[in-house]
């Protein structure tokens, strides 16, 4: 009686299997990392949202459309600020956002493309309440201001100022 021959599978040498249970045991430890990172960062937000914890919302502003800029004046800024959260928050400070603060398009094409306009103050505190899921608009006075040499085909521009604005978990519902 012949057996059929079986071919042979070859044989992993010592090297070969030393380096795959390595590869498997980084897998492991990886995954494992970004497991308990996912954990942790989910988790913290739900506490932080629990216990009032911090928001950061960063959002756009316009100078005041009813009281345009002149040169060496200063002005109101308009804030819309958009609440996603599921939750009401309480917006605490304003300052200023990443960006540049830039005049509006017709001004813009007029002539007005440097940055004649500075926001007043570094910080300014605030104390607006926004409801969960929907959207606040409210005033900054005194601002932004013009500086003296603007170039005139600033006056009257409507400008867009990049803001953050800062605050916590509202427990007011």
């Amino acid at each position: 009686v012949r057996h059929p021959t079986v071919p042979k599978r070859p044989r992993m040498d010592r090297r070969t299997r030393v380096i795959l249970a390595l590869a498997a045991t980084a897998a492991v430890v990886v995954n494992a990392g970004a497991a308990w990172t996912y954990w942790r960062v989910t988790t913290s937000a739900a506490e932080q949202a629990a216990a009032g914890g911090a928001v950061s919302i960063a959002l756009r502003a316009r100078s005041d459309v009813n009281q345009p800029l002149r040169p060496k004046a200063t002005g109101n800024i308009t804030v819309t600020v958009t609440n996603d959260y599921d939750h009401p928050i309480r917006i605490t400070s304003v300052t200023a956002g990443i960006g540049r603060i830039v005049a509006d398009p017709d001004h813009r094409a007029a002539g007005c493309d440097g940055v004649p306009v500075s926001i007043t103050r570094p910080r300014f505190p605030v104390a607006w309440e926004v409801q969960r899921n929907t959207i606040g608009a409210f005033i900054v006075a005194n601002a932004l201001t013009m500086r003296a040499d603007a170039d005139p085909a600033c006056r009257g521009a409507t400008f867009t100022v990049p803001l953050r604005a800062f605050g916590v978990h509202s427990d007011d519902s």
